[in-house]
């Protein structure tokens, strides 16, 4: 890396240039009103695959492979990796579109943002066709129904474009791929760096959730979503020997932090279950965030810990 005035121009390791993705905005517009919170759509994965399944022709074997390989990824048939990496999880992931409970009226219009990466791009038409059929069933509890107008593609610094308008065939989506290091390209890092946990992350630990962790305690978690994610869905094994980084985030200077534990009440099919996790900020310095940098960009754009896939462990980082 360059330095100049103490900025440095972040830097990606190679195989990051290899690494396809598409950002997609759903727009949804509602003709039921319902009134939602976030766990709603922490909740959405489970509505989503009872959609997709209502979807299914029982007898058709190549429809099924796909809705497994969209929602339910199967483990890695080399037990190396079985043993290296998490178990697959879906191949994309989605930002929650609230914060906090929210009535949604009759005639209002919601964007859903989803990432895709990898293999999860050819599966963006199947995500469609699910994420329409939730729209006739009701986002929470038969209410909030609504029809997905359009789907916009995203590309950083440019103007969205349109991929897909209501009433077209659903192989008339498409969507602008771009490589995952070019997106992240402009960004910089100095020697000191916040993180603001956004939604409840939760990281098990001994069956046991971390509730006010130290950064060596996180830095593990998203270190193995970003590389488990990339080799399931990109086939990429991003380094060999993860024990520098490790050993990094171990001799960074956590110089300030303030989290707090953050429950979520599930108010579907798990009624009265209290689910939750750690929010806040922590501030870390040390040169060794030059050499870290790339697997929190990854990670924040990824999430971490239970619920990632649908927007839980939702984090950003400012430098």
């Amino acid at each position: 890396m360059n330095a100049e005035n103490d900025l440095l121009l972040a830097e990606w390791p190679e195989s990051l240039h290899h690494v396809d993705v598409v950002q997609a905005g759903f727009i949804l517009d509602f003709w039921t009103a319902c009134r939602v919170t976030p766990v709603d759509f922490l909740d959405i994965g489970r509505m989503l695959r009872i959609a997709a399944k209502q979807l299914l022709n029982s007898h058709d074997a190549a429809a099924i492979r796909r809705w497994q390989t969209l929602f339910q990824p199967g483990l890695s048939a080399d037990p190396v990796a079985r043993r290296k990496f998490q178990k697959p999880a879906p191949a994309f992931v989605m930002t929650i579109p609230i914060m906090q409970e929210t009535l949604i009226a009759a005639g209002e219009r919601l964007e859903l943002e989803v990432l895709f990466i990898g293999t999860g791009i050819a599966f963006i038409q199947d995500f469609l066709h699910s994420l329409m059929q939730l729209g006739r069933l009701g986002l929470a509890n038969g209410d909030g129904c609504f029809a997905v107008a359009a789907v916009y593609s995203r590309r950083p610094g440019q103007a969205s474009a349109p991929a897909w308008q209501q009433n077209e065939p659903l192989d008339a989506l498409t969507c602008s791929v771009q490589s995952l290091a070019w997106m992240l390209q402009n960004q910089r890092v100095t020697n000191h760096l916040k993180i603001t946990f956004a939604t409840p992350t939760r990281l098990m630990v001994d069956g046991k959730p971390l509730r006010r962790p130290s950064f060596p305690q996180v830095f593990p978690f998203m270190l193995r979503r970003v590389t488990s994610m990339l080799y399931a869905h990109c086939g990429i094994e991003v380094i060999d020997d993860p024990t520098r980084l490790l050993q990094g985030a171990s001799e960074l200077e956590l110089y300030d932090k303030h989290l707090s534990w953050q429950d979520w009440r599930v108010i579907s099919a798990q009624q009265g279950v209290m689910v939750g996790g750690f929010v806040g900020d922590m501030h870390l310095t040390g040169r060794v965030l030059e050499e870290l940098y790339w697997v929190l960009a990854v990670a924040a754009l990824l999430g971490i810990g239970k619920g990632a896939t649908y927007g839980a462990g939702h984090f950003t980082i400012v430098s």
